[in-house]
């Protein structure tokens, strides 16, 4: 068996898990900063205004999915021109993205805090938050250019150090705010926006080789039609895609929620775990990423096939780590996210279905990263929606019949439709790497 593929998979893959153990941090800190003032208010709009910039930015993930799965292909076929032009295009289009969200940013807030609800002074503490953060919108959506420029150029390295940029520098800007100054939760808000564009403006100096570019050459990729609306259309895919996504979650929530407190509260402690792992697995969804993009770009259909398999058994033996850490230590692992004796009780009925999430969940992350690299987003789109669908349908059916049960078997349900599709739709990829070669 020759290594050196494996090697190379977790050489990619390690950099991106490691960055991702990073961001939890930066809630923690907001979380114990904010929480040492002396109304609760100032903790839950932060949580909200969170939650709201989450919405709106991750619906323009593409950005960094789209422009990732491009770059890897023109790596591939070492078409430096090209490269910088998908990086021309992707940047214009986040800088042209990132002024509407502004110009539109009263209509959002409102309309968020409309679905929202809370008190007259947690609608004025969300709003010192959310109209400081939203002048992080161009550094956020131009930075997700940048990861996908570097993850399609395989550099994970400098991936790690963005992430370790904008999370440490957030964390210590949100600690020296709140000690030196009396900004209070806007200095959150400033901590983050500085954050954002100190990372990009890292992310920018890495990637300086694509500045060499002349104006005449920029208005060029501007100007081929072709390539912008690929670009628009792998977007839209994305798009329907994340939207289809975030409302699956989003209703798993809202299901969640009318089944007491209690079992609420046990939700999102399980959920946590299972982010955890989702966090980690992400390593080998980009891995798997640039390097099936790269291998498309080549017209090598052989070393598609050579890396997905590497890919998935790297992903394999992390998730089965998992499922190792979860069946023998996850009681411990509520009790110590929790003290509450009614939620440490519940637990015990509920950890088979944490236990046997990261293996059920490991073939869609990871097949998502082969779609992304291979920019097949319609069938992403499709295969989401078809999953969104068979969610939809059988939380209807056996939420009422099996109450929190019921909500999880759908949950892996939808994760285990979620790759099927894609699954259904992967030789098509293996076809597309011989075409024209």
């Amino acid at each position: 068996m020759d290594l050196s593929n494996y090697r190379k998979v977790y050489a990619l893959a390690l950099p991106i898990m490691l960055s991702n153990a990073s961001v939890p941090l930066v809630g923690i800190v907001d979380t114990a900063v904010m929480g040492r003032m002396d109304s609760a208010a100032y903790l839950s709009a932060v949580a909200i205004g969170a939650v709201l910039f989450s919405g709106i930015f991750w619906a323009f993930g593409f950005l960094k999915m789209g422009t990732g799965g491009l770059v890897a292909q023109a790596f591939g076929r070492q078409d430096v021109h090209e490269l910088h032009a998908i990086f021309a295009r992707a940047v214009t289009i986040a800088l042209l993205l990132a002024v509407a969200i502004m110009l539109a940013g009263t209509p959002l807030f409102n309309l968020g805090l409309w679905a929202m609800g809370g008190s007259t002074q947690l609608h004025a503490l969300t709003a010192d938050y959310y109209f400081v953060r939203l002048f992080a919108a161009p550094a956020t959506l131009m930075s997700y250019v940048v990861i996908g420029t570097l993850v399609g150029q395989q550099k994970m390295r400098e991936v790690f150090y963005l992430q370790l940029i904008l999370n440490l520098s957030n964390v210590v800007l949100n600690l020296a705010f709140f000690e030196y100054t009396d900004w209070h939760i806007k200095g959150v808000a400033v901590a983050t926006v500085i954050s954002e564009y100190s990372a990009l403006a890292t992310g920018l100096y890495l990637l300086r080789a694509q500045f060499k570019v002349s104006a005449a050459r920029w208005i060029a990729a501007l100007k081929n039609t072709v390539a912008c609306k690929e670009f628009f259309a792998i977007g839209r895919d994305l798009f329907v895609r994340t939207m289809s996504l975030t409302f699956a979650f989003y209703w798993i929530t809202a299901l969640g929620s009318r089944l007491g407190d209690t079992t609420l509260a046990l939700n999102a402690i399980l959920a946590q775990m299972l982010h955890f792992t989702a966090y980690a697995l992400d390593g080998f969804a980009m891995a798997a990423e640039a390097l099936t993009g790269s291998a498309l770009g080549q017209r090598n259909r052989k070393a598609l096939w050579r890396d997905v398999k590497a890919c998935t058994w790297g992903a394999l033996v992390v998730a089965l780590a998992f499922t190792a850490v979860y069946a023998a230590f996850g009681q411990s692992l509520v009790n110590a996210m929790t003290t509450l004796p009614q939620v440490r009780a519940l637990a015990p009925s509920y950890l088979l279905w944490i236990v046997i999430g990261p293996i059920i969940g490991v073939w869609s992350f990871l097949l998502d990263g082969v779609f992304i690299g291979t920019t097949h987003t319609r069938e992403m789109r499709n295969g989401m929606l078809i999953s969104l669908t068979v969610f939809l349908l059988s939380a209807h059916w056996l939420v009422p019949q099996w109450s929190n049960h019921g909500l999880w078997l759908s949950y892996h349900l939808f994760m285990l439709a979620r790759a099927l599709t894609l699954g259904v739709w992967l030789p098509r990829i293996l076809r597309a790497a011989d075409r024209d070669g």
